[in-house]
């Protein structure tokens, strides 16, 4: 008879990347920034894109030897190997991870590794090291109060317990993850325990409450997108058709499972829909139908070693096989299905011995200890006895002893107390002064910011009366001067000369106007920053041989940041390009503004002469270096000489 595998696929959570706050002093650089957003937004949609992404960030880690940002990386490949069942990768990369956090001493994040190894052992079927994963998980959750951790962990063990049919046990530690969840506010960890009480009530054969829940699952999961959870939940809607012994239905619907896994590239999971299939095609009478899919699962369980699904899929075609007579095949299959019962029963049976040697040795040392504890309170107790003789003829020395040591100790503690009252005394003038030092150093840095602030001010207003009298004199003198001329010529403006002499004057009015608008812009939120800003590259690219590239990411965004900001982030921009045009000698540059979620982020390099850092810094750098001192920014200078030059700036959006 054949067999449905003994597969029960559950969800689990644990799948994030470590995040930048272990990084201590590592600083990442925006190509390791880009490689991580990449793997965060194709994880769970096309996991080979992210496997490239996170194998490139693991590479720029070593080479530039940022051995924490090298822990992320190893992090995000486990991670990535338990959704694409690549569970010997998990447990490779969880290791990795732990190494580096433990040689730099670094505590958070471990709860999260050892959270990940867990899964990895379990899913490779070694259930003592995924349980002793989740202990130490969860023992450093406790340790660093981190309840997201732990509600993890509640909700992995809970996944562990219904592998090993102990539904009460995995119900217990359900509820303890969703109270968790429910008071962080985390509605997918809620969500995800709602799918594993879906789990429980599929293995309890309660299918109709199940597919409520699952289907309450694909919901939410749809509306996000998440392709992974989805491929999941439809698998296990169609192992219960096939539970249920409707196996048409159930054909349907694993094969659009297998679409998903395949698009996925989930190659374990694809493996028991493949055996599911050919369970509900040799049930529809489709015999050959079914060899096909068998075979083609085997393919895969021999890649993935995936020991406990092989054996029964041999078992299976060698049954099919007998049923078209063909004997020999049959036999073959069936003695390979029975050498691998045999190698997995033979594991678990070491994995058995073991446990129970552990079990033994623990129970030996306990007894032992006890034994010492009692051999020493006999040997107190006869102390004891000893002690009581000799306490008689000791009283009187005793007593006399005692009055000459209190007398002492007396005088002891009078000199430590004054002592001490001395160095709390001197600490204490220390602290003041220590007080005082700060308060003025703080003083000294708000007049300076302030001054700042206030020359910026008179910049900013000079700029922009020097900006009315252009436009307002100038630009109003230069626009009569054109119309006078335009009446003057009136009749000969096609000739040449005047042709000549009309465009001059309409291009210096051009050039005016510009000029006023570059010293005093419009509100940005009326003209829009990112035209404003390539409005002002493409007058500078048009009247030198300097080609300018701009990237705005994402550019709606940048653009509804307030007026205040982007004009810092203006002034700074044309300043540098400036700097570029007047001592660069560069034919190519890139201005690149990135908004992050509590950052403003501005990248310009070009491919100049370069400077060397040591040399003295002109007025330019020093109005940026204030301006970004005013609003707690921070300025990153890559230059050498002949090299070019790249420059990054932070500026806070808080």
């Amino acid at each position: 008879m054949l067999k449905i595998l003994t597969y029960r696929f559950v969800l689990v959570l644990g799948c994030l990347v470590l995040t930048q706050g272990i990084l201590g002093q590592e600083v990442p650089t925006p190509k390791i920034d880009s490689l991580a957003t990449l793997y965060r937004e194709y994880l769970n949609t096309q996991p080979e894109r992210a496997q490239k992404a996170a194998t490139q960030w693991l590479k720029l880690a070593q080479t530039k030897q940022l051995s924490l940002q090298e822990a992320r990386a190893h992090y995000a490949l486990g991670n990535l190997g338990n959704i694409t069942g690549d569970y010997k990768s998990t447990v490779f990369h969880a290791q990795q991870t732990i190494k580096l956090l433990t040689k730099n001493k670094v505590e958070n994040g471990l709860a999260a590794c050892y959270n990940l190894l867990a899964l990895g052992y379990k899913n490779l079927g070694d259930y003592p090291k995924a349980m002793d994963g989740f202990v130490k998980c969860l023992s450093y959750a406790e340790a660093q109060n981190d309840e997201q951790q732990e509600a993890n962990a509640y909700q992995n063990i809970a996944t562990l317990y219904v592998l090993q049919n102990d539904y009460i046990k995995a119900s217990e530690s359900l509820d303890r993850a969703a109270h968790l969840y429910r008071e962080l506010k985390d509605d997918d960890g809620v969500l995800t325990t709602l799918f594993n009480f879906a789990n429980i009530l599929k293995e309890k054969g309660k299918f109709d409450e199940a597919r409520k829940h699952y289907q309450t699952v694909l919901n939410y999961r749809e509306r996000e997108g998440n392709k992974a959870v989805i491929a999941y939940v439809h698998m296990n809607l169609s192992q219960m058709l096939v539970e249920e012994k409707r196996y048409a239905e159930a054909v349907v619907s694993l094969k659009k499972t297998l679409r998903l896994l395949k698009e996925l590239q989930f190659q374990s999971d694809i493996a028991i829909v493949l055996n599911d299939l050919g369970l509900s095609e040799s049930k529809l009478g489709n015999t050959q139908e079914a060899i096909d899919y068998f075979e083609q699962a085997l393919k895969i369980g021999e890649a993935q070693s995936l020991l406990q699904y092989n054996a029964e899929i041999y078992k299976n075609l060698s049954q099919l096989y007998q049923d078209q007579g063909a004997y020999k095949q049959a036999l073959e299959n069936y003695d390979k299905g029975v050498k691998l019962t045999t190698t997995q029963n033979s594991l678990d049976k070491e994995k058995y011995v073991a446990k129970l040697q552990e079990r033994y040795e623990t129970q030996l040392k306990e007894t032992r200890i006890k034994l010492l504890e009692n051999e020493q309170k006999l040997s107190e107790a006869e102390l004891q006895k000893t002690a009581l003789k000799l306490k008689r003829q000791r009283i009187v020395r005793n007593a006399f002893i005692a009055g000459f040591v209190l007398v002492l100790i007396t005088l002891i503690l009078l000199r430590l107390f004054y002592i001490q009252r001395l160095r709390v005394q001197k600490e204490l003038s220390s602290q003041q002064e220590e007080n005082a030092r700060q308060r003025i150093n703080q003083m000294i840095k708000d007049h300076k910011l302030s001054v700042i602030e206030r020359y910026q001010e008179g910049q900013e207003e000079e700029r922009s009366r020097l900006a009315r009298e252009i436009h307002d004199g100038i630009g109003s003198d230069l626009a009569g001067i054109k119309i006078a001329l335009e009446h003057y010529l009136e009749g000969a403006a096609e000739q040449p000369k005047a042709k000549r002499l009309l465009e001059a004057i309409s291009n210096a009015c051009m050039d005016v106007r510009g000029l006023s608008h570059q010293l005093h812009p419009l509100p940005f939120s009326k003209i829009g920053f990112s035209s404003f800003l390539n409005d002002f590259i493409e007058q500078i690219t048009q009247k030198t041989e300097l080609t300018i590239q701009t990237f705005f990411f994402p550019e709606e965004e940048i653009d509804e940041l307030p007026d205040a900001l982007l004009a810092d982030a203006y002034r700074i921009v044309q300043e540098l390009i400036n700097n570029i045009l007047k001592h660069a000698e560069a034919t190519r540059a890139e201005v690149q503004l990135t908004k992050h979620q509590d950052h403003l982020n501005i990248v310009i390099n070009d491919n100049g002469k370069g400077f060397q850092k040591t040399k003295k810094q002109g007025i330019g750098l020093r109005n940026i270096r204030e301006r970004l001192q005013k609003v707690n920014g921070s300025l990153d200078i890559d230059s050498g000489s002949g090299s070019g030059t790249s420059i990054t700036l932070d500026i806070p959006l808080n």
